[in-house]
Order: C-alpha cells, then structure tokens, then sequence
C-alpha cells in the first residue's frame, strides 16, 4: 500500500504545531524574566537601579534568549500566514478579501502568495545574492 504525500493541511498542521513551540518558549522566556525581577525587586535598596540590581551579563543573556524566541514567533508566524494566504487563494478567496482579513493593503497579499518558503536575504547577509559587477 503507497501512502500520499503529504498535503497543505499536513504543512499547515506542522507549522502550526511550530508556531505553538515558538510562543511555548517565548512564554517560557517571558516567564523566566517575570521571577528574575520578582526575586530582584526583593532584593531592591532604596536609591538603587535595576541596573546596579541585576549583573550585566544577566540582562544581557535575558535578551538574547527572548531576542531569539520573538524572532522564531515571527518566523513561524510569518510561514503560516503565507500558507493560509495561498490556501485561502486557493479556495476562491479573492486579493481584496484576503486583504481585509489578514489586516493588509492587496500589494502585500500578492507579495504573500508568490513569497517563496524562505524570504530572500538582505544584501550583506549570509545567503544573500552577491551582486556581481563587470571589470
């Protein structure tokens, strides 16, 4: 017996189930934060900043974790919202309906239902297109 290839539902299942990891551990994040500045407002001296409170390195490791996790919520959030544009177009949706439902001007759902899988680079980026030029 020869299973199918997966579908669009069975990526939009996966990247929902990835857009849930990702605000998972952007709560995680959040709430990691939360106890830290609980625990150092209890520790909170009259005349002292949260700078003088929490080590440096500290506020800095925290930002970058919750750095990374906004940046995987956006992510998976932007890949869902071009399979759903692209499943929407599909079932007879027009541009301007989408565009009323996804909150955008009509330019940007076209741009969602030809965007490719991955967003192109910015120049300068790794991946990026290296622009060549004639000697």
């Amino acid at each position: 017996m020869e299973l199918d290839a997966p579908g669009p539902d069975d990526e939009a299942l996966a990247c929902l189930s990835d857009l849930a990891a990702a605000s998972g551990e952007l709560h995680h994040q959040l709430s990691e934060l939360s106890q830290r500045l609980v625990f150092t407002r209890g520790r909170h001296l009259p005349g002292s900043s949260y700078a003088q409170m929490m080590p440096l390195e500290d506020r800095l490791a925290t930002m970058e974790q919750i750095s990374a996790a906004i940046k995987a919520l956006v992510r998976e959030g932007s890949r869902f919202r071009r399979l759903e544009a692209r499943a929407l177009y599909a079932e007879g949706l027009t541009m301007a309906q989408l565009a009323t439902v996804f909150g955008v001007s009509r330019q940007r759902v076209s741009v969602l239902l030809r965007d490719s899988e991955d967003p192109p680079q910015a120049a300068g980026q790794p991946g990026a297109p290296v622009a060549r030029t004639s000697v």
